[in-house]
């Protein structure tokens, strides 16, 4: 009885532990593609200005697509994204733009954006030097993605 009780223990504690694999780190898609929509407000990517953000699923390897910085930092805050293991990109602002970690971009806030790309957002950088070169010229202020809080992107 001894040994079966410890066998169900042992089976308990390895069933426990689960997978310790590290989740995927997934490569961004090179381009969008020509249906590919924004997650929340469904506009097409290709039929607005400005950066593009995409959201590897690590577990299905699914995309998901933002038309702006805005709302690919607002999807990664919400609570039940917070948590997922996923890889986020943002396109770059300055050409040629090209897909970014967007842990490693530099975000700049400008009231100027609305005239800009015609809309309220953020303009991704590769880095903090282009960041501030922009936001001197656009009276903006550099920030890091982390340093954006909830209450700035409206949640």
């Amino acid at each position: 009885m001894k040994n079966i009780l410890a066998l169900i223990l042992a089976a308990s504690l390895l069933t426990a532990c689960g997978d310790d694999k590290p989740a995927v780190r997934l490569e961004a898609e090179a381009t969008i593609p020509a249906d590919a929509h924004d997650y929340f407000n469904h506009m097409g990517l290709h039929d607005t200005r400005g950066s593009k953000g995409q959201v590897r699923l690590s577990e299905s390897g699914e995309t998901v697509w933002f038309d702006s910085a805005r709302t690919l930092l607002t999807y990664l805050r919400l609570p039940e994204t917070a948590n997922q293991p996923l890889t986020a990109y943002i396109s770059t602002f300055e050409p040629p733009a090209h897909w970014l970690p967007v842990e490693d971009a530099w975000f700049v806030q400008t009231p100027q954006s609305a005239e800009l790309i015609g809309k309220e957002d953020y303009f991704p950088f590769p880095s903090e030097e282009a960041a501030q070169a922009f936001a001197n010229v656009h009276q903006g202020k550099v920030l890091r993605g982390k340093d954006i809080s909830a209450t700035d992107l409206g949640l």
